[in-house]
């Protein structure tokens, strides 16, 4: 996982049936402990071949989410 400055990303690879692999994930702001996402699967209906796919795709959606909240300037708190 790539270093997102100022945020902690916790994230747990789940094995399915069928070789097929699900992720979730939680993102919190470390200056202040704010949770910008709470734990969640940013893809729900999707299970992914890989985990390697599985994690390239969930920091594609992570450097949207932080951008989009950096630009809001607002927190994006999911429970």
């Amino acid at each position: 996982m790539p270093e997102f400055e100022g945020y902690k990303v916790v994230y747990e690879v789940i094995a399915l049936p069928k070789r097929k692999w699900a992720i979730l994930v939680k993102i919190v702001r470390r200056s202040d402990g704010i949770v910008v996402a709470g734990r969640h699967s940013p893809f729900p209906n999707h299970a992914f071949d890989t985990k390697l796919e599985a994690l390239d795709q969930v920091n594609r959606y992570i450097e949207v989410l932080l951008a989009t909240h950096d630009a809001d300037g607002k927190s994006m708190h999911r429970a």
